[in-house]
């Protein structure tokens, strides 16, 4: 059973990397940095700007978008809230940067990332979840800023969904950051509402969990027991993620290897 659900999942893996590349080859000849410059401009708040980034992934191969960029966020900064940083900082990270912009671009993250530290606080379970999540995707080190998410969150945890918990410790893993009480605290969060839980977010959690080698067995037999139903649905990765966490971790679950 498992080797069919390889062979499925890798045809979709196949897919999905086909469609990456033909997102990824740069700019299109529809590209127009003028309209993007005057689109940047004409934004009035963060949700604008926001938009602008998320549509426009190319917008750091622009030197003249760029040049607009900086000054807008500079002017929007002061009336951010929360969701605005968590929103922006999003957009950022799912930004195609040649190497001749990434100094800029990671300038901005980083200023950003410092507003959401000072507004920590006022964080909802998705901004912190996002926030980090941008910072991983990115490789971006904030060792005061991991730790200032991890105390805002445990107090709301229960407020984490699905994408939420596994962004949160999948970030985390990423970037070799441990933080125990964070850990367990998700497990008991993650439990209760593990049937809504995705193929990835499965995979996801354990393996972060594996990555820290933060023992939680009655996580990992939950998540078996959500997998199985599901198992078609998993890609090539994520099968590995799964498999590769549970022998890390010595958890023995002979159904999930069956299926």
């Amino acid at each position: 059973m498992f080797a069919k659900s390889y062979d499925r999942a890798g045809d979709q893996g196949r897919a999905r990397k086909a469609n990456h590349r033909q997102r990824t080859r740069g700019p299109s000849n529809a590209f127009n940095p003028q309209d993007l410059v005057q689109q940047i401009g004409s934004s009035r708040n963060c949700f604008e700007l926001g938009k602008v980034l998320r549509e426009n992934p190319n917008l750091f191969f622009s030197e003249d978008a760029i040049r607009a960029l900086i000054p807008k966020v500079a002017e929007l900064k002061p009336k951010m809230s929360a969701r605005n940083v968590a929103g922006l900082l999003n957009a950022l990270a799912k930004a195609r940067v040649p190497p001749e912009s990434r100094q800029v671009h990671q300038k901005l993250m980083l200023v950003l990332g410092e507003l959401a530290g000072r507004k920590i606080e006022d964080f909802e379970a998705r901004d912190i979840a996002m926030t980090l999540n941008a910072f991983a995707k990115r490789g971006l080190r904030s060792s005061q800023f991991f730790e200032e998410a991890a105390e805002a969150a445990i107090p709301i945890i229960r407020n984490f969904n699905a994408q939420d918990v596994a962004n949160t410790v999948n970030a985390f893993a990423k970037m070799d950051h441990p933080q125990p009480m964070l850990f367990d605290e998700v497990a008991k969060a993650a439990i209760p509402i593990i049937d809504t839980f995705n193929s990835q977010e499965l995979a996801n959690t354990v393996n972060a969990f594996a990555k820290m080698d933060h023992q939680h067995p009655m996580l990992f037999d939950e998540v078996a027991a959500a997998a199985i139903p599901i198992i078609d649905t998993f890609e090539s990765q994520h099968l590995a993620n799964t498999v590769n966490a549970f022998a890390k971790m010595d958890h023995q679950h002979p159904l999930l290897f069956d299926e």
